[in-house]
């Protein structure tokens, strides 16, 4: 498939969210399961009851069987998830570190395979990760605002936020640095930077 010259630039969110099924999650089997040799990963040994760590596609594959519940991480609750909105909402200068890299991607598909193993109702979880996300958004569209050629900090973003402005990030970045390139330097700046030495 052909795709747009944008989106050849970065991962599609599907791609990321492929990556994003790899984090480790926590789980509470219902039956036994010996450990499980798959390329690059060994399941631990699954007993009832007693919490396990394991990748989220396979923690997803044994909920849909209802050989498990998932145990949602704990920036998943709705109080953590309001402390994160009122930390976003009070620093507007900065992203709040609290949120694990995958963090919309992860809650997408918990949201959608284990909705009734988590502590609030999916409706509410679901408007605090929309209000987090709105303030991020437009937290990042300030931060655009004063890019120049060096350098852009935008620290605690997470995978899906970067990839979404990677593609303009990137071509202003570039276009600046060609900018500031042509700009002929002024000779009293040349005998400052010598009188530094």
């Amino acid at each position: 498939m052909a795709l747009p010259n944008k989106l050849q630039q970065t991962l599609l969110p599907s791609e990321l969210n492929h990556i994003a099924e790899n984090t480790l999650i926590g789980i509470l089997p219902r039956q036994s399961l010996d450990p499980i040799t798959f390329i690059g990963l060994k399941t631990p040994r699954l007993r009832p009851l007693q919490k396990a760590q394991v990748p989220l596609w396979f923690a997803c594959i044994l909920k849909e069987k209802s050989k498990c519940s998932i145990v949602p991480p704990t920036w998943l609750q709705e109080s953590e998830l309001q402390s994160v909105y009122d930390e976003e909402v009070r620093h507007a200068d900065r992203f709040s570190p609290r949120l694990p890299w995958h963090w919309m991607e992860v809650s997408a598909i918990l949201l959608r395979v284990a909705r009734d193993d988590l502590e609030s109702p999916g409706h509410v979880i679901r408007g605090l990760l929309r209000d987090i996300r709105e303030v991020r958004q437009a937290k990042a569209r300030q931060g655009l605002q004063q890019l120049n050629d060096a350098h852009m900090r935008m620290d605690g973003l997470g995978a899906l936020e970067i990839n979404e402005i990677r593609p303009f990030v990137g071509g202003v970045m570039d276009q600046l640095r060609e900018l500031v390139a042509t700009v002929p330097v002024r000779e009293e700046e040349i005998e400052e930077d010598e009188d530094e030495f």
